[in-house]
């Protein structure tokens, strides 16, 4: 069955990516006795994420099997390895976009019944919108900027998980959602 609404999974593009840097003039696995590898939990698991021996002049880290924790980062003593984890392409599970090449909001948080959700994170990445989108004043558009769905084709999108019931609650006016303003500057007097 293809769906492309919430509930699935695309194991190809949402698998996420990370680059490896090992920078050799830091690098020095004759002085700093191995850290990065003893310390990796991917090489303790039997495989070999971080290949180093004494002798050699530079450690190697396989992008594929490091699961980007960042632990050899902290261990290692010459701060020699940068984990870099890379977002990608979530083709299947645009909720919003504002337009064309612009911000791209994946998925939604999902509010439960009698608690609290609070969206932290770096700026630029959507807590505004998904908030916007969960009250009830900005409708998704599932990614469809120049044609927006109507709302039986957006609860259509969200069949079979929670927010299809949440969003119906709020169109039926049954539910309120309340958002604490995030700029205290802006609250008025």
């Amino acid at each position: 069955m293809n769906r492309k609404g919430p509930m699935q999974k695309n194991e190809e593009t949402d698998k996420p990516l990370r680059i490896a840097i090992v920078e050799k003039d830091r690098c020095k696995p004759k002085n700093c006795g191995l850290l990065c590898k003893r310390s990796c939990p991917v090489n303790k698991m039997g495989k070999q994420c971080i290949v180093v021996e004494a002798t050699s002049s530079i450690s190697q880290i396989s992008e594929v099997l490091c699961i980007g924790c960042g632990i050899c980062v902290k261990k290692c003593p010459y701060n020699a390895i940068t984990i870099i984890n890379l977002p990608t392409n979530l083709a299947h599970e645009t909720t919003h976009r504002y337009s064309m090449n612009s911000f791209k909001l994946h998925r939604l948080p999902t509010p439960r019944t009698g608690e609290v959700l609070g969206l932290v994170g770096t700026n630029g990445i959507g807590k505004s919108t998904a908030l916007k989108i969960l009250a009830g004043k900005l409708k998704p558009n599932l990614g469809k900027y120049d044609a927006p769905p109507d709302w039986p084709s957006i609860l259509q999108y969200f069949r079979g998980s929670e927010l299809q019931n949440y969003f119906t609650k709020i169109l039926e006016d049954n539910l309120k959602a309340v958002v604490k303003p995030q700029y205290v500057d802006q609250i008025p007097r």
